[in-house]
């Protein structure tokens, strides 16, 4: 079964030499990965050592041989800054295929009115949102995930990636959000980003563990989760271990293959590979 992994956060290897492209790769191929979907960094995170345009580094970054086109680019951008929607259509511009939002790290309300226009613009393109949701050292008021509820009812046809699945905290709050939004006689487009959520010591306020993924399946099918690796915050040690645990669900193989790839593909409108 190929694998085609979301969530892997690439740097500059001067930046974060753990989280290159090469490091990607590495890990890729230390657990049997074929491909995966990798976000750009936050401006934020970056801009000190000269990369103000982190977008366009992604994209130069995955014509290295090393990628040998085997990886996914997602922007990453905070859609409450000026130059937010600008960069929004640059992204698609270039070849980008969606856009990671972090309300928690960006530390903007899910619901600014600037991060609707942003949804807003995003729905007409057709590019997929993904965004971190739980808990993140950052006011709740401003990220509870009940707020997805909002922002799915304004744009009926936004697609949603919603990682973690709102964390240990959320859990039931995404539940229902996922429910509300997903109705069983259409096909999902909001997705449960299944991402550091299987390690109890490690991803303690993320932590969900298989029972509670299984009571995801049971309620909303094969169609609704995506596996993600959350690179390079989880070692190849880890994935193994989250790869090992989620072929232990009750899935049929076309649900396997639907939680470890073919949903994916279907989020971001990719043929499969």
């Amino acid at each position: 079964m190929e694998i085609f992994a979301n969530h892997a956060h690439a740097f500059p290897a001067e930046v974060r030499p753990e989280g290159s492209i090469e490091s990607l790769v590495r890990l890729m191929d230390a657990c049997g990965i074929a491909r995966a979907v990798c976000f750009a960094p936050f401006r934020r995170q970056v801009a000190e050592a000269g990369y103000d345009k982190p977008n366009e580094w992604l994209v130069e970054a995955l014509t290295d041989p090393a990628a040998d086109g085997r990886l996914v680019g997602f922007a990453a951008i905070n859609p409450t800054e000026d130059d937010a929607i600008a960069r929004l259509e640059r992204a698609r511009e270039i070849g980008l295929v969606g856009v990671k939002l972090h309300p928690t790290f960006d530390k903007f309300d899910i619901l600014d009115e600037r991060a609707m226009q942003f949804y807003a613009v995003a729905e007409q393109m057709g590019m997929p949102l993904d965004f971190h949701t739980g808990v993140h050292w950052h006011r709740l008021a401003d990220n509870n995930p009940l707020k997805f509820d909002e922002v799915a009812f304004l744009h009926p046809r936004l697609t949603m990636i919603l990682e973690h699945v709102g964390g240990r905290p959320f859990f039931a709050e995404m539940l229902a959000v996922l429910g509300n939004n997903n109705r069983l006689d259409r096909e999902a487009r909001l997705f449960a980003g299944i991402s550091s959520v299987l390690n109890r010591d490690f991803q303690r306020l993320w932590y969900l563990g298989l029972e509670r993924i299984a009571e995801l399946v049971h309620i909303f099918g094969e169609d609704v989760s995506i596996y993600g690796l959350d690179f390079p915050y989880n070692t190849v040690e880890m994935v193994k271990d989250d790869i090992r645990q989620l072929k232990g669900l009750d899935l049929s193989e076309q649900g396997l293959h639907k939680l470890f790839a073919g949903n994916l593909e279907r989020a971001i409108g990719l043929a499969p590979g």
